[in-house]
């Protein structure tokens, strides 16, 4: 049989595989995604699967610049659960790391009970996710299983952040310039409308005016021909 320590090199050879293709992974989508949503729930579940969690979710600020975050995408969660929840920074697990700007390691037994969440949680990894000064999300990890998270998961977590960080601002530009797209699109279809509307009223008053002009040279002739000399 194989020796322990020669299956935890293997174990450890295998994780840092995971990590170089996670990372490969990130580059790749980076440069191609054409939805926020598709490079959030692409990010999300492969850090579960990294990490071996069973749940997991990203909290954006939204709108931006403000202190409210949303679940944008998540895995193992109730969809009915996560659809509208919306934190403050500073409240709960996702509220402090995100003020602290700091990545936390939290193992339920040792857990501060203002962190505690109402479900049973062996292990929570939370980290936030920063853009130079700006805050944009934080990043939430759980897991039931005997498999606990440690400083290598944090440290890992915390630097692909900053590549997740990087295509959640180039997703955010996207977002902007569809949402810009679609507002000039819906007053362009309104221009053209409207533009219509006044071509066929044109049409109309130009109708008009011919048969009001056509019945005044009727008029100047028939009263031609009664003024006319006798001669």
């Amino acid at each position: 049989m194989r020796s322990e320590a020669k299956l935890d090199r293997e174990e450890e050879y295998r994780r840092r595989i995971k990590e170089l293709d996670l990372i490969w992974r990130i580059n790749e989508s980076i440069a191609s995604f054409t939805s926020l949503d598709d490079f959030l729930d692409m990010i999300i579940k492969a850090s579960i699967e990294l990490m071996d969690a069973t749940s997991g979710s990203i909290m954006l600020i939204d709108p931006p610049g403000s202190d409210i975050m949303v679940i944008r995408a998540s895995y193992g969660l109730r969809k009915d659960r996560v659809k509208n929840v919306r934190k403050r920074v500073g409240e709960g697990i996702a509220g402090m790391v995100a003020k602290l700007r700091e990545g936390m390691l939290l193992l339920d037994d040792l857990m501060d009970p203002a962190l505690r969440t109402k479900r049973r949680i062996s292990d929570a990894l939370s980290v936030p996710i920063v853009s130079g000064s700006e805050l944009l999300g934080v990043l939430n990890l759980n897991t039931r299983k005997d498999r606990a998270f440690n400083e290598h998961d944090l440290f890992i977590l915390n630097t692909l952040t900053r590549q997740i960080a990087a295509g959640i601002e180039r997703g955010r530009n996207l977002e902007s310039l569809k949402n810009r797209l679609e507002e000039l699109e819906r007053k362009e279809a309104e221009a053209l409308q409207e533009l219509n509307r006044l071509i066929r009223e044109v049409e109309r008053k130009k109708a008009n005016y011919l048969m009001i002009s056509e019945e005044t040279a009727k008029l100047k002739k028939m009263l031609n021909e009664m003024t006319k000399p006798v001669v």
